[in-house]
């Protein structure tokens, strides 16, 4: 309601405003003489303005609105040249101010990267003085930029470079004090370059409504603390996606970090954290409570339940075979699939007992795909049990 009030305002106020407006070019046009006179623009649209309106005024067939209309019309053609010329001298000096600037970074950009190089493999206290007179920003975006891709020993020496620079003190100054995108970029250096007095400045970005800056928050502190680094998943409401489920593997895996017991996540109400956690937990073989991913088995979001079939297939986990054989014919056909290569882990005899109980109450493609999974041998004597015409049908 205040939005419609408001607009409502605005459109009177504008009105009143070119009402007034018109009125003053309207005596303007009719004198002759006026305080701009000389200036050839202003004289020519004078003169023109002026032409009309007589012409309009003297017309045999006058129309009064039109005599009425007229200053008000030229003065919403003069609005209208000149907002025009603004927004076209506008968009050429910015375009041209960010050519200036993109053109004077690049030429910044390369001047770090060759002191890099220098530094790396040349004289390094000379490169190191020239990088000392150069912008902060720049230096960090391109030190991190070249750590991503190289490995050996030099990653130890661009640490170093990164100390000596003062970087990791700017960077701990600038995560609270800079944009969005800019607090990506130095809680991105506080992880790479172990910045380890940044950690409770990046912790609560953790829970940032920004997905950017929470993903990345999220792996400089599995990075930088080797204690609690998985603390976010207890209090995490959003959901954790694969390519960043993946990013926290791979980091575990670079770092070396010390596992968490996954087996406390299982409980979450976030469903991306359990299915995160059964992940780890089968990549890591990691041991713990079986009842906890049994349970899982029967969750009511599928996609766990197939996860949980994963880790109980991989882990050998036993006692949940009689609760795949309880709640199969229940399940989707996806969930079905995981639950055939989960009982693999039974007896042939007793998985071959199985299926015959229920081979007339299970649907073709389910059948179809229970031939497909099973075992050679298991596949043999379901075939050799089967009805002659059944056999053709398969």
């Amino acid at each position: 309601m205040l939005r419609k009030y408001k607009a409502v305002a605005v459109f009177i106020t504008a009105m009143i405003l070119l009402l007034a407006f018109s009125s003053i070019v309207k005596s303007w046009l009719m004198h002759e003489t006026w305080f701009l006179e000389g200036n050839n623009a202003f004289d020519w649209l004078h003169d023109l303005g002026r032409y009309l309106m007589t012409t309009i005024e003297t017309s045999q067939h006058q129309s009064v609105l039109l005599a009425w209309l007229f200053p008000i019309l030229f003065t919403a053609l003069i609005l209208t040249a000149v907002n025009i010329a603004t927004i076209a001298l506008f968009i050429l000096l910015r375009r041209w101010g960010s050519i200036r600037f993109w053109h004077r970074k690049n030429l910044i950009r390369e001047k770090v990267q060759a002191s890099i190089i220098e530094y790396l493999y040349g004289n390094s206290e000379s490169a190191l003085e020239q990088m000392k007179q150069l912008k902060k920003q720049t230096l960090v975006e391109e030190i991190i930029s070249l750590r991503k891709q190289i490995t050996g020993p030099k990653t130890e020496n661009l640490q170093h470079l990164f100390y000596q620079l003062g970087l990791d003190t700017f960077v701990v100054h600038k995560i609270n004090s800079a944009r969005w995108f800019n607090k990506v970029l130095y809680i991105d250096a506080a992880q790479w370059m172990q910045v380890y007095a940044a950690f409770e400045l990046i912790q609560p970005y953790q829970y940032a409504g920004n997905p950017h800056l929470r993903n990345v928050a999220q792996m400089a502190c599995v990075n930088l603390d080797t204690g609690q680094a998985f603390a976010f998943l207890n209090i995490i409401d959003q959901s954790l996606p694969i390519w960043h489920q993946i990013l926290l593997h791979k980091t575990m895996v670079r770092s070396s970090l010390p596992l968490p017991d996954f087996y406390s996540f299982l409980h979450s109400e976030n469903a991306s954290v359990i299915i995160f956690a059964l992940n780890m937990i089968r990549l890591f073989s990691q041991k713990g409570s079986k009842e906890e991913i049994i349970q899982l088995v029967t969750h009511h979001d599928p996609v766990v339940r197939r996860n949980a079939l994963r880790v109980v297939r991989d882990l050998d986990i036993y006692e949940a075979i009689p609760v795949v054989k309880q709640n199969f014919l229940g399940e989707t056909l996806r969930v079905q699939v995981g639950m055939i290569q989960a009982l693999s882990l039974d007896k042939p005899q007793e998985t071959f007992e199985f299926y015959r109980n229920i081979w007339q109450d299970t649907p073709r493609r389910l059948q179809a795909e229970i031939l497909k999974h099973v075992s050679p041998g298991l596949q043999a004597m379901l075939l050799k049990d089967m009805e002659p015409e059944q056999i053709e049908q398969k």
